[in-house]
């Protein structure tokens, strides 16, 4: 199954500035944490909400997941990789994140 998503990186900065514990609610710690260390964390938190919506599609029909049971984690080389909170063992999830200034998209294979 592949999942897709893209956004508007001054919609999520738009719901930040508004809505911090919205924001707060939709991310893990350490999600945060990682978008902290960028220099646009906007740009990295929109992201990171694309590959968690990407993620979502990708498992919707296989698995039970919720929105909140997805976290986005990092390898020290960057690589963006998926942790599942309610599913054990993890699936075998591919995942791909891009963005500029304006856009991020992630797209999420669940093989």
């Amino acid at each position: 199954m592949i999942g897709t998503d893209i956004e508007e990186v001054r919609r999520i900065e738009r719901i930040g500035r508004n809505k911090p514990n919205l924001l707060r609610r939709l991310y893990y710690p350490e999600e945060w944490a990682y978008a902290l260390t960028k220099a646009n964390p906007w740009q990295t938190l929109t992201g990171i909400w694309c590959a968690k919506e990407a993620v979502w599609k990708a498992c919707s029909g296989i698995a039970d997941v919720g929105m909140q049971d997805i976290c986005i984690q990092h390898l020290p080389s960057g690589k963006p990789i998926v942790r599942i909170t309610v599913l054990t063992p993890m699936p075998p999830i591919e995942l791909s994140i891009s963005h500029t200034l304006q856009y991020a998209v992630a797209v999420a294979i669940f093989r």
